[in-house]
């Protein structure tokens, strides 16, 4: 078999940012190579994977929901289908409230038509009363889920080692030589190079002016020995059902000043306060891992092509919430860089390259 040479793009990383683009450029029938260095720790195979309409402290709903989650749903299917393996899972989430307070500010607004499409039911009495210490009842949401991340990056390394698209190799910036319209490595040419390697991959060298904040997250698995909820449970920190056995992960901490994938004795004694503060079961703690999140300084993803050079693109800084964002924000991309549509202007990476030029000025 001829070994192809020559690719409309050549991506650096397949975690979820990379697979996730570079699948949907080969489902548009463009030439992808993805170039991976394979490392154990990276942040995207320790992730739960979880996707969520409505999150943060206020509970509310999350940025471009009404876009996301309705297309991940599609795209997550069609995926499992053309890769032959089972790793997306659709689950309810149960929200059992804290407070009196937080219980009548969501009945309140549990007819509002602005979260008709993702509030199942208001449970005034509460759900798992015997295991869950909430007095005050709670919230069913839908279109949540988990996405089984490494199984996902597993399934796709063998559909792109078969097409001859994937190179298990560390590269540095200097590998990579920029011709008139080509970008060359080794004996491979790409028309254009993306990056897709989260916070300590190559951006550094081509993207100086991006302004990353990652942020530490760690999570536990435990057994509780018996199979206890159908639902992802989820009340400063939430408890995610991963087999139908016993057990679950729980998580996860946000720690921006220890930047490091080290599971901390601080992180687990966290998360450990945490979980007995919301459940009353006896359980055993099986596993902590810990994973540094690709955080932008605004929250929002570094996507699009350098200002100085069109040949070099980024698909970055996803975040938490990387699997709801993932498969719309790639087809956007795509869309872009085929001048089907315009960039969004939340995620243009132009908006930092302007503020880092600003700082610089006045510096």
């Amino acid at each position: 078999m001829t070994i192809k040479k020559e690719f409309d793009y050549i991506i650096i990383g397949q975690g979820l940012a990379g697979s996730i683009l570079g699948y949907t450029l080969l489902k548009k029938n463009k030439s992808v190579l993805i170039i991976d260095s394979n490392e154990e720790n990276a942040s995207s195979k320790v992730a739960a994977g979880i996707f969520n309409p409505i999150t943060g402290r206020k509970m509310v709903k999350t940025w471009l929901a009404d876009q996301l989650f309705p297309f991940l749903h599609q795209f997550y299917k069609e995926m499992e289908k053309e890769l032959e393996t089972s790793f997306f899972h659709p689950t309810n989430m149960y929200f059992p409230f804290a407070t009196q307070e937080k219980q009548n500010d969501w009945l309140l607004v549990q007819s509002n038509k602005y979260y008709k499409d993702y509030i199942v039911k208001f449970h005034e009495k509460g759900l798992y009363n015997q295991f869950v210490k909430a007095e005050f009842g709670g919230m069913e949401v839908t279109q949540a889920g988990y996405l089984d991340i490494p199984k996902m990056l597993k399934a796709l390394r063998i559909y792109l080692n078969k097409k001859s698209n994937l190179i298990n190799e560390k590269v540095l910036a200097s590998d990579f030589i920029f011709e008139s319209e080509t970008i060359k490595w080794k004996d491979y040419k790409g028309k254009k190079l993306i990056l897709c390697d989260g916070i300590w991959g190559l951006s550094s060298a081509f993207f100086p002016f991006l302004d990353f904040r990652p942020v530490k997250g760690e999570v536990l698995t435990v057994d509780f020995e018996q199979n206890h909820f159908r639902h992802v449970v989820n009340r400063n920190g939430w408890i995610l059902p991963i087999n139908n056995a016993t057990q679950y992960k729980f998580g996860a901490t946000y720690n921006n000043r220890e930047v490091n994938s080290a599971p901390s004795a601080e992180g687990k004694n966290q998360l450990v306060e945490r979980l007995e503060n919301l459940v009353n079961l006896p359980y055993t703690i099986q596993e902590h891992k810990a994973g540094i999140r690709p955080a932008t300084y605004d929250r929002r993803p570094f996507i699009g092509l350098h200002p100085e050079n069109n040949m070099l693109g980024i698909f970055n800084g996803l975040g938490a919430k990387g699997v709801s964002l993932a498969p719309f924000l790639a087809r956007h991309f795509v869309e872009f860089l085929h001048n089907e549509a315009p960039l969004m202007q939340e995620i243009d990476i132009v908006r930092s390259y302007h503020r880092f030029n600003k700082k610089q000025s006045h510096s």
